[in-house]
């Protein structure tokens, strides 16, 4: 559908007041605000419920997965508020969708009248241009630095921009605001905002970079007014989306980068869909590599935390996916007081921006044609949140680039970061950032030498005695400090500094803290607020266990180097930073729901008022041990890496990487990084369920579920007790199959292996087709000759077992 004809004015007022087939435009929203989720059902892993009666059911269903639609009439539309419902009578949805709230504007019957309207909402921003929400900073910024996005393009994920709109300035293509785009749900060249579910897109590319003056002469304006924009549409004209069509939106995005005249250096995705445990592998799978590849194109994207806070199914995770993605910067929603609304998903540590009761443009066909594309309306929801946000890194990318500094993915990101102001949400102890953008686009520091080059003055040749004041200790206030300790100086296995001492910064300078060789803790003590340290580590080796802020000894965290031992009271955040020795890190947990994302490279522990965060650290030991429901996701080396799986004890080991993860309900490692990786996975002493398949294994019971994804060989042994049950899936017919009446083995041509030990139930699959294992086959002769492992008690498997748990607690309690 491309309809845009304005219908004539009438005589009388200039306004077709109602005019034929118009809908009002509450339940649009509904259908193009949120990505839909339906089409991800079936993709809900067969092999995850273990007493399923037939073990294929729905794997038929997945070639076909992304294909089906997300069918517009699941959602109805009640009249008595502004807000969609979910009708589940007319469709299965397993997953929660998160629709922005409508909050229709009330207008009269004439252009005064919606000017009226507009004036009264002062433009969303506290009219004197005193606010402090991110659409007054950016009006400050642009008239006293003209930093405004210029340069630069941002691209709207959505359904499309009525770029026909004076706020886009009435064009479309090269030389107009709306440079160029695609429509992926009608596959032509004409993204346009319109269709009966339109108009989301253009309320979002609004508040990112739209720009006009109403009649009354009052200026409406987003946060980046001089970015170009790119509007990709992802929903058709009913508001159904697909996975499929958001993927080739992005790598659009990578391909048609540098193709304006200003570059594609940000995207706004203000959709998303509730991920769990069923679907979360099938959906990263396709998105995660073009995610990826834009962040190493150092093209920023952000995304909607969503709006179901206050319904979230438990199972799902915090915020919608992509938001929910390592490569995108989730944004959610605060009200006029910096407090979160409570309709925002929650994630540790994540950027915020108002998104309640904004007014921004809308396409003309949504209120009836009057002959003016100049409609607004205001509207709620992470939706609004994200696009601010967006356009506010795009100011910070500009303000960098000007100051001479290289403008990364990373640095803009650690930019907006480090210069926001961080507040703990009172309902869930978790913190949240809101950006003080006019801080972040501050570089006067790097302009001008205070003696040589002054900005203002003669040259001064007064010296300035620089040297910083040594201490024996640090205590803050209420304040939110950010500090930075640094050991680099430290010559490894010396004990000793080059110049004597550790540094430590704050906001009012720099700090020498004296080693005099004793072995008391220098203590740095933060206070109250919420505080962060960055560590910079010595080259020598150093030792580093880090407690949350609540629980068993909160706050206080230890860090041993050569020549000292240094506390660390009350932090909120901790990153680390290896200096190249062989340094260990033990993490523990909160009492709530804690993520860990831990790889060769870095590792990142977020939970209830936390977030650790390391880099370069060989050895890692994390403990999920106080309470909550705690998810671990490891990923592996570059090396043969050897997966160790347990109830409540995890490890992976690579070249000189060890990862131990202890007490975590969900386990999730991953084998992507090269090497040829094997994967031990154990029973406990109840009843366990599991499956092996040529790409990803998992084992359930009780309390607890991990998965192993890409290992070539992996061994499942249940030795432990309880009526176990293991199914072998196995997609090539070259291979060869073992079996005994306790071992059911599987050998591929290209080396790998799947086997499974001493289980009281076991079936087996090639291609769909039942094979027969255990004592049918050893009746029936049907497989080859047991000769290929030798013959082994459950005794023995039993003792391996105890004896390999033994020694990696032992290596663990080394350590501590």
């Amino acid at each position: 559908m491309k309809l845009r004809t304005t219908s004539p004015p009438s005589s009388d007022t200039g306004i077709e007041l109602d005019p034929t087939g118009i809908e009002t435009c509450e339940p649009r929203l509904a259908l193009s605000a949120s990505m839909m989720g339906a089409w991800l059902a079936p993709l809900a892993d067969p092999l995850s419920d273990p007493f399923e009666a037939d073990p294929l059911q729905g794997q038929n269903d997945i070639a076909d997965a992304f294909l089906a639609s997300c069918p517009a009439d699941a959602y109805a539309h009640n009249a008595d508020t502004s807000a969609p419902s979910l009708d589940t009578t007319t469709a299965d949805f397993p997953l929660t969708i998160a629709p922005a709230v409508l909050t229709p504007v009330s207008s009269g019957t004439s252009l005064n009248d919606l000017d009226e309207a507009f004036t009264q909402a002062a433009l969303n921003s506290s009219g004197d241009g005193s606010g402090s929400s991110l659409i007054d900073q950016s009006a400050r910024i642009g008239e006293s630095t003209g930093i405004d996005g210029s340069g630069q393009t941002i691209a709207i994920i959505d359904s499309g921009i009525a770029y026909d709109h004076y706020a886009f300035g009435s064009g479309y293509g090269t030389g107009t605001r709306v440079v160029g785009g695609w429509d992926f749900a009608e596959n032509d060249a004409d993204p346009y905002d319109d269709a009966p579910a339109g108009y989301h897109g253009s309320h979002v590319a609004g508040l990112a970079s739209g720009v006009t003056t109403t009649l009354d002469g009052d200026t409406f304006r987003g946060v980046a007014p001089g970015a170009d924009l790119v509007a990709l549409r992802v929903f058709d004209d009913a508001g159904n989306g697909n996975l499929a069509w958001i993927e080739d939106a992005l790598r659009w995005v990578h391909d048609n980068q540098d193709t304006f005249e200003s570059p594609i250096t940000t995207v706004n995705l203000s959709l998303g869909t509730e991920l769990n445990d069923s679907n979360r592998d099938a959906a990263m799978a396709m998105l995660e590599d073009e995610l990826q590849m834009l962040y190493e194109d150092d093209i920023l994207v952000f995304a909607a935390a969503g709006n179901s806070q206050e319904t979230l199914d438990p199972n799902a995770d915090d915020v919608m996916y992509p938001a929910s993605s390592e490569w995108v910067s989730a944004v959610g929603s605060i009200d006029t007081n910096g407090n979160l609304s409570d309709f925002s998903q929650r994630e540790n540590g994540m950027l915020t921006g108002e998104g309640q009761q904004l007014l921004s443009a809308i396409p003309e066909h949504v209120r009836g044609y009057d002959g003016y594309v100049n409609d607004y309306a205001s509207l709620s929801g992470t939706s609004m949140a994200s696009p601010q946000v967006a356009a506010a890194s795009m100011l910070v990318r500009e303000a960098m680039e000007a100051a001479g500094v290289e403008a990364t993915s990373e640095s803009i990101l650690q930019r907006l970061e480090s210069t926001s102001v961080v507040h703990t949400d009172a309902s869930t102890g978790l913190t949240y950032r809101t950006l003080d953008i006019e801080a972040a686009i501050d570089f006067s520091d790097l302009v001008g030498d205070p003696i040589d080059n002054p900005v203002d003055g003669e040259p001064d040749d007064t010296p300035i005695d620089d040297t910083p004041a040594t201490i024996d200790g640090y205590v803050s206030g209420n304040d939110s400090d950010q500090l930075h300790l640094d050991l680099s100086g430290l010559l490894a296995g010396t004990g000793q500094a080059t110049d004597g001492s550790v540094y430590l910064s704050d906001d009012a300078g720099q700090y020498k803290i004296g080693l005099d060789g004793t072995t008391e803790p220098i203590i740095i003590d933060a206070g109250a607020g919420g505080d962060s340290i960055e560590i910079v580590g010595s080259s020598g080796t150093d030792q580093l266990t880090l407690r949350p802020t609540t629980g068993t000894n909160a706050g206080h965290s230890i860090l041993t180097f050569p020549g000292g031992v240094i506390e660390l009271r009350g932090f909120e955040n901790v990153s680390f930073t290896s200096g190249g020795g062989q340094d260990r890190v033990t993490m523990y947990d909160s009492d709530g729901d804690d993520v860990l994302r831990s790889n060769s490279e870095s590792a990142q522990f977020t939970g209830r008022g936390f977030e650790f965060e390391v880099e370069g650290v060989d050895k890692l030991y994390v403990l999920a041990t106080a309470g909550g429901s705690d998810a671990a996701h490891m990923t592996d080396s570059v090396h043969d890496d050897e997966l160790v799986i347990r109830p409540q004890f995890s490890s992976l080991r690579g070249g000189d990487l060890f990862q131990a993860a202890f007490g975590f309900e969900r386990v999730y490692a991953y084998a992507e990084a090269g090497g040829h990786d094997t994967a031990d996975l154990g029973d406990s002493s109840g009843d366990d369920f599991m499956s092996i398949a040529q790409t990803r294994s998992l084992i359930s019971g009780v309390g607890y579920r991990a998965s192993a994804t890409g290992f070539e060989d992996v061994t499942a042994t249940a030795s432990r007790g309880g009526v176990d049950t293991v199914r072998i899936y196995v997609d090539s017919p070259d291979g060869e199959w073992h079996t005994s009446e306790s071992l059911t083995q599987w050998t591929g041509a290209d080396g790998t292996s799947r086997i499974a030990r001493g289980f009281e139930r076991s079936e087996a699959f090639e291609q769909y087709e039942t094979v027969p294992v255990g004592a049918s086959a050893v009746g029936a002769n049907a497989v080859a000759e047991q000769s290929y492992l030798p013959a082994r008690s459950l005794d023995e498997i039993k003792r391996d077992a105890d004896d390999h748990l033994l020694g990696l607690r032992q290596l663990f309690e080394n350590y501590e």
